[in-house]
């Protein structure tokens, strides 16, 4: 007993029991049901290729619920101009990772993020925004997921074309 409070005694003097004491509570950790912006309607991703503009912005989660737990894309997208009966739609790629990512936002980790599963929402040519869902699984040998979202222009008879990706920050799982 005497020498564990002699050690604890060194360790308040040296200020590391403060450190301890403050490592926990940097701020709150995002977890299961927890949305993230990708991008606002303000900023929405844009996508234009052969004569057509598409925008889309929105949020993304991981949810549990009777499927398990799912990455989910929220998004509201459409098509501004529109080319040769093209389409708007939104891509999600879940994306995992099975290192130690740093609380609170989960976006620098140990390890790389690596691509899971991709889905997309419906295809759609409304030129005002439409509210549309999609959703993948998450892998069991993972802590971690988070969306990389874009854009997408569906063209017929060549391929689909996309925005730049936007990244949310992660989840715990």
């Amino acid at each position: 007993m005497a020498r564990r409070s002699a050690l604890l005694r060194r360790m308040v003097g040296a200020g590391t029991l403060a450190v301890f004491a403050l490592g926990g509570t940097a701020g709150a950790s995002y977890a299961i049901g927890e949305y993230h912006v990708w991008n606002k309607k303000s900023t929405p991703l844009k996508e234009s290729a052969y004569g057509s503009t598409a925008y889309g912005y929105g949020k993304w989660r991981l949810y549990n619920g009777s499927n398990g737990t799912t990455s989910k894309v929220y998004s509201y997208s459409r098509l501004a101009h529109n080319a040769d009966n093209h389409k708007v739609y939104v891509e999600l790629k879940t994306q995992a990772n099975a290192g130690y990512c740093v609380a609170p936002k989960y976006t620098t980790c140990d390890k790389k993020w690596y691509h899971h599963a991709t889905a997309e929402t419906k295809h759609h040519t409304s030129s005002s925004y439409k509210y549309y869902k999609a959703y993948d699984g998450v892998p069991g040998d993972a802590d971690y997921a988070r969306g990389a979202v874009r854009t997408s222009i569906d063209i017929p008879y060549r391929p689909d074309t996309h925005s730049g990706t936007s990244y949310t920050e992660g989840s715990k799982y």
